[in-house]
């Protein structure tokens, strides 16, 4: 099972769920995306052919031979529907927890983010403000905003990590997947789709945008959760991951 990460959050956002879903008798790899973390951060396009290369080259070297169970966070859950659009002979099953790819309208700071130069600089003076004030828009539960401020901050500040999440902005259909989202429904895969009742990033309104895209999915809204509810209420959605990983699927681990 590979648990990939939302667009800013490195891989501390899934320890709440790794310990139940070994206990439960899987393998579990998580990684941090190229440009967070503390993974490398190339000078090159961050375009779903990066994100696709580094998952495909990651399982070959750790030996995940047989399809994969894909858990996706927000962007990763939209980069999981990638990977299965261009690899469903790869994915077992997919769990993608309030997926991008739909879309609220670009608030003017993120439009201006996308333009080349001026991105870059409006980034090097208001980068990290930013993202610390988006910060308590993650979770309804204020007493987490520190740990994630001091768990998620320190890897913002190495270089590199501006020029990944710009060129990931403009270069990701991070609200205009839906295409993609139809496609990988013909696969019938089996989905498990979970958002937190409370989401103030991406708001529980755009589910039915996604469910309208995958009507075959399992569809469960978390209570007393916002953007992060695997982080916030592991107790709600560890068993509701595990009994779904438990289903007969189509193909063997």
């Amino acid at each position: 099972m590979v648990l990939i990460p939302g667009a800013t959050l490195p891989l501390f956002v899934w320890e709440p769920l790794v310990e139940p879903l070994v206990r439960a008798g899987h393998r579990v790899l998580r990684y941090d995306l190229f440009g967070r973390g503390y993974s490398d951060r190339p000078k090159v396009r961050y375009g779903p052919e990066l994100y696709e290369r580094q998952l495909t080259e990651l399982l070959a070297a750790l030996g995940f031979h047989a399809p994969v169970h894909l858990v996706g966070l927000a962007f990763g859950g939209l980069l999981a529907v990638q990977y299965v659009d261009r690899n469903p002979e790869r994915v077992r099953s997919l769990c993608l927890i309030e997926p991008d790819g739909f879309g609220t309208k670009l608030s003017l700071g993120v439009r201006l983010m996308h333009v080349p130069v001026l991105g870059e600089a409006l980034f090097a003076v208001m980068g990290e403000r930013q993202l610390r004030a988006r910060l308590p828009g993650y979770s309804r539960r204020p007493e987490l905003i520190p740990e994630l401020e001091a768990r998620f901050l320190p890897s913002t500040r190495i270089a590199g990590f501006g020029h990944a999440l710009l060129s990931t902005l403009r270069h990701m259909a991070i609200h205009t997947a839906a295409p993609t989202f139809h496609r990988v429904a013909e696969l019938r895969i089996p989905t498990l789709l979970l958002w937190g009742r409370d989401d103030r990033i991406t708001p529980l309104h755009i589910a039915e945008e996604v469910r309208a895209a995958l009507p075959h999915a399992e569809f469960h809204i978390i209570d007393d959760a916002g953007h992060l509810p695997h982080y916030e209420r592991p107790d709600a959605v560890a068993p509701l991951l595990t009994e779904f990983l438990s289903k007969p699927l189509p193909t063997a681990d």
